[in-house]
């Protein structure tokens, strides 16, 4: 009986089994030499993260209200609202969105005028009498973020607000609709940016 043409030799099964195992083995061996691993610390750079898809969003439909600076110096787009009161004479607030070019992930900054640090901000809700203050001495991007977080609930109507620059005269900003409104929008492009809750 002559053997059938479908069948493996024994050499070769066993070339196909070590081929296999080397296959997997290989395969093993370079997952312990991924660079680039999931980050599941906690940490706070996961609250810059952004993906490609909203990148692309924020480009194609939100960046046309923005004025754009390029720094290739740190490989940072620096955006900034369009409709921003630009007056560099009276006290003032603006946000500027900086999104990293090299690691996906965006930052929320706050632009005083003066560009004094610190300086105070006082709050009063007009509604029911509420008041508080606090202070912002610039830092990292962490803690423009929380400055960001503080102020974000105080941009609406019932609130009036003060700054207060480090041995300086304390003067009312955001007086204007439109300031405020340029805010808001920063805040919520940046939340949209970075998939943050409102």
């Amino acid at each position: 009986m002559s053997p059938s043409k479908d069948s493996l030799s024994p050499e070769m099964i066993k070339i196909l089994k070590i081929f296999g195992i080397g296959s997997l083995l290989f395969v093993f061996l370079l997952s312990f030499f991924n660079e680039k691993r999931a980050d599941n610390s906690g940490d706070a750079n996961s609250l810059f993260r952004i993906t490609d898809a909203d990148r692309i969003f924020f480009k194609n439909v939100r960046a046309a209200y923005y004025e754009l600076e390029e720094r290739n110096d740190a490989k940072i787009n620096i955006y900034r609202y369009g409709k921003r009161i630009k007056d560099e004479e009276m006290p003032n607030l603006n946000l500027s969105i900086l999104i990293n070019r090299i690691k996906d992930e965006a930052y929320i900054f706050v632009e005083p005028i003066p560009q004094n640090l610190p300086f105070k901000l006082i709050w009063k809700n007009i509604s029911n009498t509420e008041t508080g203050e606090f202070i912002f001495y610039g830092g990292g991007t962490l803690e423009h973020y929380d400055f960001v977080s503080k102020l974000s609930p105080l941009l609406e109507e019932s609130f009036q607000l003060e700054m207060e620059p480090e041995n300086g005269k304390r003067h009312e900003i955001l007086t204007d609709p439109k300031q405020r409104e340029a805010l808001k929008t920063t805040i919520k492009d940046y939340y949209r940016l970075t998939n943050k809750p409102k």
